[in-house]
């Protein structure tokens, strides 16, 4: 299994976490894009070289891009041009994977009115993901859906949209703090678990939260996950400290 953390997590940009990445330890970077997408590097001119050349010289690798602003442009939000926006970013995003060595992208998902939802938005969100499933899967790339949804939430949309190339960013703190029990609904999800975000509840350091972490490495194992572990991690006032600890703890913890 591989380590990766977000760039944020660093309080770097990505040409610079790479490099503090690097020097502690960690195989990967996830890219964290802001609301402004022309400020990131895989927006810029020559972003791709740069972005490469500090991943090359770090020994990672990019596993991922993490577009934020997502969550406000999903395919059920009211606002058509809020839905069309993030159609574009989403397909943007699988457009700038292969220049910089990613196959996954993470779809943030967090509607606060979900247990409201008539069958018609259900339907709606499904039928909003499933081009954009299938332009990923032409481009190699993997949508993970990271969400506070349970894990049946998760598998009525995946279900529905019925492609290899739609799984689940699965959170460990996320759906602890909703109240879900992570082992078993890690359990439920089984190979459908496409990336795990190593994270303890309310924003702790990794062990000094809720998350039953030796429950979840035994689930992962059952269901032989042997992908990407993301921190998602507090950085504290020293965030290479913070990350070196936090690092440390998932190395121990590994399934």
């Amino acid at each position: 299994m591989k380590i990766g953390i977000r760039d944020g997590c660093l309080k770097l940009a990505a040409v610079e976490a790479a490099g503090l990445a690097g020097q502690l330890g960690f195989d990967g970077l996830e890219v964290c894009i802001g609301p402004e997408e022309a400020a990131n590097v895989l927006w810029q001119a020559g972003g791709f070289d740069r972005l490469n050349a500090a991943c090359e010289a770090a020994g990672v690798v990019v596993a991922s891009l993490s577009p934020g602003r997502y969550a406000q442009l999903h395919p059920v939000v009211d606002d058509p041009a809020l839905r069309a926006a993030g159609r574009r970013l989403l397909l943007d995003c699988i457009e700038r994977c292969r220049p910089v060595g990613a196959d996954a992208i993470l779809v943030p998902l967090f509607p606060q009115d979900l247990e409201t939802w008539a069958d018609a938005t259900w339907q709606a969100l499904i039928d909003g993901f499933k081009p954009l499933a299938a332009a990923a899967g032409e481009a190699g790339v993997t949508l993970l859906l990271e969400t506070t949804f349970s894990a049946d939430h998760l598998a009525r949309i995946l279900d529905g949209v019925d492609h290899p190339a739609l799984q689940v960013y699965y959170d460990t703190a996320n759906t602890t703090n909703r109240g879900y029990h992570a082992p078993t609904e890690i359990r439920q999800l089984g190979r459908r678990v496409g990336r795990v975000h190593v994270k303890d509840t309310n924003g702790q350091m990794l062990g000094d939260g809720r998350v039953p972490w030796a429950d979840c490495r035994t689930a992962l194992r059952d269901i032989r996950y042997d992908g990407w572990l993301v921190l998602e991690t507090p950085a504290g006032d020293d965030a290479a400290l913070a990350a070196a600890r936090n690092y440390g703890f998932t190395r121990g913890w590994l399934p």
